[in-house]
């Protein structure tokens, strides 16, 4: 029997050696986290949310039987949903307030720049110049941003930073252009927006959506994925997605090019945790999907001991083989 791990201790590695430094410093990961039995699984999610918001984490779930986790486009919709993008602007107005000289506020109706403007005594008009020349030189210029997703930052800065009606019209169509909630391109052509984000886009929008929370002052994100339903393979004929072997295959492809581009991210932890069946090497397991396999499986291991920096760890409620 190979060795596995209680949650918790998981849990206590994951939290000092991945969140409180590597993450924090700007690094990612992909985990892989089995729960040999379901009586763990609840408290593997709650734990992990928990030291997530404990670290000031963006903490975002997906579950694979409601989102479809075989294309990268939905996995971003869906991590985008959970993303408070109004007060992530906020604070990187805030931020850009702060580089410029200006004391923040916290404002009310009034737009944002009027209320800043009173608070430090100066010209409305020259504040809101100033801080639209700071969004163009930090955000519109910022090359760590994919070309589109920077457009659409910096039109949703300058939205929040002027407010009034035609402010919240953009701020509803750009939110509803990253949440996948309106696909038509037309309702962001007027930003100089010619694309709609979907598979062959979507991982450089996570990647730049990484970015700007960083940008913004988090720490990073936590993405947490359930992927049980993945494994399932008779179809129950329920509410929830099914997935077919070729759609199995697709998900493991996604999640080996998330370990492939991790350098590529900026503070991201994403946590895979699939159910048991994930370990067989036949049917819907990881041996359907070798380039995945090689990456995360640990051929050689010992029976007695864990190791908790491995890519992939069992997770038992009474640990065994320790």
């Amino acid at each position: 029997m190979t060795a596995s791990i209680q949650p918790a201790d998981w849990l206590r590695f994951i939290e000092q050696e991945y969140l409180a430094g590597f993450i924090r410093d700007g690094g990612s990961v992909v985990k892989f986290a089995v729960p040999l039995d379901d009586r763990v699984r609840p408290g593997l999610f709650s734990g992990l949310d928990n030291i997530g918001q404990r670290g000031g984490y963006l903490v975002a779930g997906i579950n694979a039987a409601d989102t479809k986790v075989h294309m990268m486009d939905e996995i971003f919709f869906r991590v985008a949903q959970q993303v408070p993008w109004r007060a992530v602007s906020q604070k990187v107005i805030a931020r850009l307030a702060a580089e410029s000289g200006y004391a923040w506020v916290d404002h009310a109706d009034d737009p944002l720049y009027c209320r800043l403007a009173e608070e430090n005594g100066v010209d409305p008009q020259m504040l809101l110049l100033d801080l639209k020349k700071a969004i163009w030189n930090k955000v519109f210029k910022q090359p760590d941003l994919s070309r589109d997703f920077r457009v659409a930052m910096t039109h949703f800065c300058i939205a929040e930073l002027s407010g009034g009606e035609e402010g919240a019209t953009t701020i509803q169509l750009l939110t509803d252009w990253l949440t996948g909630r309106n696909k038509a391109v037309s309702a962001v052509k007027p930003y100089q927006i010619f694309r709609r984000i979907n598979r062959a886009n979507a991982r450089y929008c996570f990647e730049s959506m990484a970015h700007w929370l960083r940008q913004a002052g988090y720490p990073g994100m936590m993405v947490l994925l359930d992927a049980q339903r993945v494994m399932l393979a008779q179809n129950p004929h329920d509410q929830g997605i099914f997935y077919s072997k070729a759609a199995v295959l697709d998900t493991y492809e996604v999640l080996r090019e998330f370990i492939d581009g991790a350098d590529r991210l900026e503070g991201c932890f994403l946590a895979v945790i699939p159910d048991i069946a994930f370990l067989e090497d036949h049917g819907r397991g990881i041996g359907a999907y070798e380039a995945l396999k090689y990456r995360v499986f640990d051929e050689v291991r010992d029976r007695a001991l864990v190791n908790p920096m491995a890519s992939l760890a069992r997770i038992s409620a009474s640990a065994e083989g320790n």
